[in-house]
């Protein structure tokens, strides 16, 4: 892959678990291969390439397809909520830089919790997973300001399982949002750069699609 297409795979890979944190805001609804799939990226701590972190496409394939559409037909409005949340993490991961303490307890943290699913043999979408995942969350990045404002239903929102799926997304999000500042990677791609990014999301898909 070139660098255009892993700058392509990380924006997706942003976008989509915020796409499944509006979701289950406004819905509560969510497509389980969709939250694995993110949920599993977190845990790739050390990829030899991009492509390692979204290998099994899960966490990456909704993502690609709502760039598409969001860049393509500059569809902003529609999604409106999803880049929000988008824009949100990528200046949350920047704070993040700043506070060393706090990088090291989610790398402790992430690490701790691999364990217990090796041990426990768990999948990373079952419950006690997805509310370690979320403790994690907001114990660390979701103690700095200002917070992440999820719009949505109250009733929906008050569902302490959605919350702790919405935060272990969030997460998601930050890890995606580390490997898109490490590609050098800025808001004004997304516009100014639309052409290219466009043709970088069909290159994209398409390895993705082929090593699935």
């Amino acid at each position: 892959m070139n660098r255009n297409e892993e700058r392509a795979l990380a924006l997706a890979g942003i976008v989509q678990p915020c796409h499944l944190v509006s979701g289950i805001a406004r819905s509560g609804m969510i497509a389980e291969d969709s939250l694995t799939g993110c949920l599993e990226s977190i845990f790739v701590t050390n990829p030899e390439n991009t492509l390692d972190v979204y290998r099994s496409g899960d966490g990456v394939r909704t993502g690609l397809r709502l760039l598409h559409e969001i860049i393509g037909e500059m569809n902003f409005g529609q999604h409106g909520d999803t880049i929000q949340y988008a824009l949100a993490l990528i200046a949350l991961e920047r704070k993040l830089q700043q506070r060393p303490e706090l990088l090291r307890q989610i790398g402790a943290g992430i690490e701790a919790i691999q364990e217990h699913i090796n041990i426990n043999t768990l999948a990373i979408s079952s419950e006690d997973v997805v509310e370690r995942l979320s403790r994690l969350y907001e114990e660390t990045a979701g103690t700095l300001e200002p917070r992440i404002r999820i719009h949505g239903l109250q009733k929906l929102l008050q569902n302490s399982a959605n919350t702790c799926r919405i935060r272990a997304l969030l997460l998601a999000g930050l890890r995606s949002a580390v490997l898109w500042r490490q590609l050098d990677g800025s808001k004004s791609q997304w516009v100014l750069g639309r052409g290219k990014l466009l043709r970088s999301l069909e290159s994209a898909t398409n390895i993705i699609n082929i090593i699935n």
